[in-house]
């Protein structure tokens, strides 16, 4: 539970830390499709929508899924804060941090021990990591994710994943 707490806290700084910043120019709201490569041993892909809070401050929204464990497939969503970092160049860094939810494959035993099948469970997950954005043209930017993703529960677990992703502008720039 200590992990929880400390994401929790994490995020509500780096929130309130940004909120004094007004912003400088009206940011449209991106939208991401992305495929992925995770150390689950499926290779994710879903959505990321973007929207801007201030100049350097966003909240993402992110579906993904994925070939799971068995003939199972699972979903996955997040709420995530991204933090513009100072621009390199053409490239923009950021670092990201947020929650949500996961489902997951569960092994089911047998009454003498060896697993016989897997259950669909949920779990409550953080992440946090950060990317890049490079800009292709004045509305397409490819972008690379990598992200770390803990979840709690009786089979909680640890996972990577690295996704790249071109993001399009929905609205006026």
């Amino acid at each position: 539970m200590r992990a929880s707490e400390t994401a929790v806290f994490s995020i509500v700084v780096l929130l309130l830390g940004a909120l004094p910043v007004s912003a400088q120019e009206a940011k449209p709201v991106e939208v991401t499709p992305y495929v992925g490569i995770g150390s689950a041993g499926a290779s994710p892909f879903g959505a990321a929508v973007t929207f801007p809070l201030t100049s350097t401050l966003s909240l993402e929204t992110d579906v993904a899924y994925r070939r799971g464990e068995g003939d199972l497939h699972f979903l996955s969503t997040s709420a995530s804060l991204l933090y513009a970092l100072p621009r390199v160049g053409q490239a923009m860094p950021y670092v990201a941090g947020g929650i949500g939810l996961a489902q997951y494959g569960a092994p089911v035993f047998s009454s003498d021990g060896p697993p016989v099948g897997t259950e669909r469970r949920l779990a409550l997950t953080v992440n946090a990591g950060g990317g890049l954005k490079m800009p292709m043209n004045d509305a397409l930017d490819l972008r690379t994710d990598a992200r770390w993703f803990k979840s709690f529960g009786r089979e909680g677990s640890e996972q990577f994943r690295v996704a790249q992703g071109i993001s399009f502008d929905v609205g006026k720039r």
